[in-house]
């Protein structure tokens, strides 16, 4: 028998907290923890919260007021349509990212970006066909949509044939990134030298561009800065780049605190993306004072301003043309770069959030 709750409950699905971090994840987590920030100090009205987790879940965060409840049988998809909605049942679920229970209607919920309908070659056949399905069913269904950009609200109003009002935009954050300490010993460990390498940060998503990147590194004037990438190693994208292989690093997974300390060093930080919905990583090296070249696409233009240097991702020519306009300017503006990055904080993304989530509970 189900308890019946008031309206005013509020769950949270928590199924990012078994899962790896990437930025979807990283925002829910930064979200939450904001949120906790301003419920300890008072500065926004509070309700009960409650985020509610799979089983297997380990490495609980410890928040001070928001209750964190393992529950169900089962893990990942089957938990998420088939535990979840019984366990949030009577209450206003907010889901950050991922997908969402269909059986649940009283529904706040954060769709990214629509990749899977803007580039659906970048997914494999079984992942895009799930998420368009789930996510034109949850536009119908939820009271109110949340997105990362004012570009991404565009395209969903436009796939998810969803009424203007219904979804609204909340930028995030790269402020974590100064949380972390330096591990200055990562760049003997990958053999680097301070400002002698061009960083970039990216996964097995085409969208990211990683094989225009490193085409565009084979055409780059200079001879004494490397290319060092932090992320998912994949042999794809480095077929046939013998002849400069030697000027390629593939470091795989780094630690928050190695990534840091990769950031402030780098001559200059390069995000070649075809589709993102928000750019967490170029913030993040603006965050540190690192110059930035980011693609002339989709959101970044819209998110990055004049803080930027823009590159054609189509381009290899001109990813070097802009990364070799970088390099060449001896006196790059890390001042305005971290005056630019700390309007975007995780607190005013907490507070836009929970104002949304709080005329959801009341309505």
């Amino acid at each position: 028998m189900t308890t019946r709750v008031s309206p005013a409950t509020l769950y949270v699905n928590g199924r990012f907290l078994s899962q790896a971090v990437t930025g979807v994840q990283r925002y829910a987590h930064e979200l939450l923890t904001a949120l906790d920030k301003l419920f300890m100090a008072g500065i926004v009205e509070t309700v009960p919260v409650t985020i509610l987790v799979p089983p297997n879940t380990v490495d609980l965060p410890s928040w001070a007021t928001l209750r964190i409840r393992q529950v169900g049988r089962f893990t990942g998809q089957l938990w998420e349509q088939i535990d979840l909605p019984v366990h949030a049942s009577g209450g206003l679920l907010f889901t950050p990212c991922g997908g969402a229970p269909i059986l649940h209607r009283r529904h706040v919920i954060t769709i990214h970006d629509a990749g899977p309908f803007s580039t659906p070659d970048a997914y494999n056949t079984a992942y895009r066909n799930y998420y368009k399905i789930l996510q034109k069913i949850l536009a119908r269904t939820a009271i109110q949509l949340i997105t990362d950009s004012e570009f991404c609200r565009q395209e969903l109003i436009r796939f998810l044939h969803v009424l203007e009002g219904k979804i609204s935009h909340v930028p995030l954050s790269g402020e974590h990134i100064l949380r972390y300490p330096r591990n200055d010993a990562v760049l003997a460990k990958q053999g680097l030298s301070p400002g002698k390498y061009v960083l970039a940060v990216g996964s097995r998503n085409p969208n990211k561009n990683l094989h225009g990147l490193v085409q565009a590194f084979s055409r780059l004037p200079v001879s004494d800065v490397c290319l060092a990438i932090a992320g998912g190693s994949n042999s794809a994208i480095f077929a046939g780049t013998q002849n400069f292989a030697g000027s390629v690093k593939q470091m795989g997974f780094v630690t928050d605190a190695e990534l840091r300390t990769l950031y402030e060093h780098a001559a200059c930080f390069v995000f070649p993306s075809f589709y993102e919905g928000f750019g967490i990583p170029p913030l993040e090296a603006l965050t540190l004072g690192t110059p930035v070249v980011v693609s002339r696409a989709a959101s970044l233009p819209e998110i990055f301003g004049a803080a930027a240097t823009y590159c054609d991702p189509y381009s290899p020519e001109d990813i070097a043309r802009q990364i070799s306009a970088v390099l060449q300017d001896k006196t790059p503006r890390r001042l305005d770069a971290i005056r630019y990055a700390s309007q975007f904080t995780w607190e005013n993304c907490a507070r836009q959030t929970w104002s949304i989530l709080l005329d959801a509970l009341h309505a």
